[in-house]
């Protein structure tokens, strides 16, 4: 409860700033803005008096850790809207919410399980998007539902795709070998399905189906290959940047999943070239650590986050960036540094956020010494756990580490913790 309470807490402060500005492309431009109308259908049981929010959420830094919440209004009876304004082809991942006396509470599903993220494909202007409500958190409810099933193919020659997401009211799957997908525990009413590709391989597809209660509605969904660009992406970083400091990207794509390390130039940039898909909303960001851990930030302490879609036809492209800063709000760095038994592999800092984060790879300093810089976030209110590890997934740890190993954030002077590791073991 205590760890839970404590992401909250930090969701809070890291979204203090709603909407922020996104950051600036020096030579690039997205396609121009369109309105989207989102409609929500609201749970029978909902109280009046309440405020409906729509949360948009921000996958590269983490669902739970840059949740935008706007105001929603009243449509007529036991419903919400609201219109807002994005790029077109921007593909919005978002959730419904209730702000009452006591905070806010999220959506669930029919089955009680939590929404992770609603997705809608804004290809276009005029669009509305129907959304039903299955019941929320605090205030669960048995309700009649339905199932969506189908087989996505290629386009071009009919194959079916494994693998790809499809989303429907908030719930989550995964095509299999053939293709086929099936979506349970659906309320009954007019649903979004929305099939896209974790790589970006195929362009995304959405249409809208009608559940019935204890009814299978069929979508059988064909989806149209990506043509792929080369784009070089340049970043000039912060004027308190430490020369040589390794720089990563972190992203929507399957392709930013190992955080792509870039290059160091002669005049201070860093930069990276990768093959990208057309059409297709990526979202990124450049970091020192991950989409969490020591990313940049805009300059008023704010998550930023990156929106690129490459205009169809584009084979080559060039982006310029800029990196406001490695830090947010006046909370100080903070030191690690680790002398443990000289390995051949590279030494990991991991951090317990309400469950283990992204394991982050230190710098080695020779002879058993590593080092690492936490420049964001640091604004804890309560002691955070940490450990080391001799791998990406964090399956060798310190042999026999008794206490936990905890820091305290929200403090004003660079802390240096030094720490000592007698043996490694597996787990």
């Amino acid at each position: 409860m205590r760890k839970m309470a404590m992401v909250f807490l930090l969701a809070l402060l890291l979204s203090a700033c709603a909407a922020p500005a996104q950051p600036v492309l020096t030579d690039f431009s997205l396609p121009p803005a369109v309105e989207v109308t989102f409609t929500a259908l609201l749970p029978t049981n909902s109280a009046s008096g309440e405020t409906g929010l729509f949360v948009i959420l921000d996958e590269v830094t983490g669902l739970e850790f840059n949740p935008r919440p706007v105001e929603m209004h009243s449509a007529g009876e036991q419903s919400v809207a609201l219109t807002i304004s994005v790029p077109a082809g921007s593909l919005v991942k978002y959730r419904y919410a209730r702000q009452s006396e006591i905070g806010a509470t999220n959506e669930i599903a029919a089955n009680g399980d939590p929404i992770a993220y609603r997705a809608y494909l804004v290809d276009g202007p005029g669009h509305v998007a129907h959304d039903v409500i299955a019941a929320w958190a605090n205030a669960p409810a048995e309700i009649p539902s339905g199932q969506i099933s189908g087989t996505v193919t290629d386009a071009a020659g009919g194959v079916p795709i494994s693998d790809l997401v499809v989303i429907a009211a908030g719930r989550e799957t995964r095509t299999d070998a053939e293709g086929r997908f099936l979506i349970q525990g659906l309320p009954q009413g007019l649903h979004n399905v929305l099939v896209y590709s974790a790589s970006g391989a195929y362009l995304p597809f959405q249409q809208g189906a009608l559940v019935a209660a204890n009814n299978e509605t069929p979508a059988n969904i064909s989806l149209t290959p990506s043509q792929m660009a080369s784009v070089t992406l340049w970043v000039t970083p912060p004027e308190d940047h430490t020369a040589g400091t390794p720089v990563f990207l972190s992203g929507s794509l399957h392709s930013f999943a190992t955080r792509p390390l870039m290059s160091v130039q002669e005049d201070g940039r860093y930069s990276i070239t990768m093959q990208l898909p057309v059409g297709v909303d990526i979202r990124y960001k450049y970091t020192l650590g991950d989409g969490f851990w020591n990313a940049e930030h805009l300059a008023d302490g704010a998550f930023s986050v990156r929106q690129l879609i490459i205009p169809a036809e584009t084979t080559l492209l060039e982006v310029e960036d800029q990196v406001a800063s490695w830090t947010a709000g006046s909370s100080a760095p903070i030191w690690f540094e680790l002398t443990a038994p000289p390995d051949n592999l590279l030494a990991y800092l991991q951090f317990n956020l309400g469950g283990w984060t992204t394991p982050l790879p230190m710098w080695p300093l020779g002879g058993g010494h590593w080092a690492y810089k936490l420049n964001s976030p640091t604004n804890f209110a309560s002691p955070l756990e940490y450990r080391y590890c001799l791998d990406a997934a964090c399956t060798i740890l310190e042999a026999a580490p008794g206490q936990p190993r905890t820091f305290q954030g929200n403090q004003q002077t660079l802390q240096q913790l030094q720490d000592t590791i007698e043996a490694w073991q597996s787990q």
